[in-house]
């Protein structure tokens, strides 16, 4: 997989809170705003969307059921802090814990995870020509700088990026 972009970012939490928090997946009809994780293809916190599955993994959903199409599979390893979201067939988000001296490492990245066949269509993609002007747009560290600052409400902490 190659990584199209990533941040870090220091949660002044234990990591064994952030990782807790971070491995909460509810399940049913949730809104997008409850997963803990940042979510690609929920178009607003307030969306309806349906979890299924757990405790490791789970498949996320959006529309009405009978009809829903499916968003993301989410994999959920809290043992090595280490989470995922697989999103459409092309991209993969990934989330990687460590404890630090201030609390909890957040390594954030976004890498193409299509397969060998498909992955030269992928540079076709709005979506990806979007990442890959991310350093002029600044829309995914925006995103990330979001959900960081949630996870400082959530934790009631101190959160910030990085890098």
């Amino acid at each position: 997989m190659k990584e199209l972009i990533g941040y870090r970012g220091i949660i002044e939490k234990p990591y064994e809170e952030v990782v807790r928090y971070m491995s909460a997946m509810p399940t049913g009809r949730i809104k997008a705003s409850q997963i803990p994780l940042l979510l690609m293809g929920a178009e607003g916190a307030d969306e309806i969307l349906r979890v299924k599955g757990g405790p490791q993994l789970f498949t996320v959903y959006t529309g009405e059921e009978g009809v829903e199409i499916r968003i993301a599979y989410l994999d959920i390893d809290a043992a090595n802090g280490h989470f995922s979201v697989f999103g459409g067939w092309w991209y993969r988000n990934d989330y990687e814990l460590k404890p630090h001296a201030k609390g909890c490492e957040v390594r954030y990245s976004v890498a193409n995870a299509a397969t060998p066949l498909s992955r030269w269509l992928v540079p076709l993609l709005k979506e990806y020509r979007g990442l890959r002007n991310e350093k002029r747009t600044g829309r995914m560290m925006r995103s990330f700088d979001d959900w960081v600052s949630l996870l400082a409400v959530r934790l009631q902490c101190k959160a910030y990026r990085t890098e």
